[in-house]
């Protein structure tokens, strides 16, 4: 019986960067929730930028946030540089944005594996609609007080 043993595996310019986690970042200004009846997938607001170090890197886009639609049905995408919808892409199985049922407040989180094959700055940004009614995302609030940062939004470098 043979035995294969590997000390190290390294990509051709002799660095050990494959399956690394080489950055992560994530939206840290202060945002006011969105609200708005929109029937088209609408920009929120809400995005996160990240300046890949190798154009062949994978870029894992993680989103979750308090959402409410007055109407209960809410779809959502994330979108790069605010034109091209990621989950409509026939590459990774989906064929357009998510579906929520909210018939009340409920946290929704969602990611998606992107390859923008670039090292120039790629900003990342969720789009929503309701098919009826208002969509809200961000937090309840109360008496009218809006709450920033009731939505999380992260981009991880993932080296290839």
């Amino acid at each position: 019986m043979s035995t294969l043993r590997v000390d190290n595996i390294q990509d051709t310019a002799g660095a050990d960067n494959q399956g690394k986690i080489l950055q992560v970042t994530y939206d840290s200004t202060a945002r006011p929730r969105f609200q708005g009846s929109v029937s088209t997938l609408t920009d929120t607001g809400f995005e996160v930028s990240i300046t890949p170090k190798f154009a062949n890197s994978k870029i894992k886009i993680d989103f979750a946030a308090s959402v409410l639609s007055s109407a209960h049905y809410v779809a959502m995408d994330i979108y790069r540089n605010g034109t091209t919808g990621l989950s409509g892409d026939s590459a990774n199985g989906l064929t357009g944005s998510v579906a929520y049922y909210t018939a009340f407040w409920q946290n929704i989180s969602m990611f998606i594996i992107d390859s923008p094959n670039t090292t120039s700055t790629v900003t990342y940004n969720i789009f929503a609609k309701t098919y009826s009614g208002t969509v809200t995302i961000g937090g309840a609030g109360v008496g009218g007080t809006i709450y920033p940062n009731g939505v999380v939004l992260s981009a991880t470098e993932i080296a290839q």
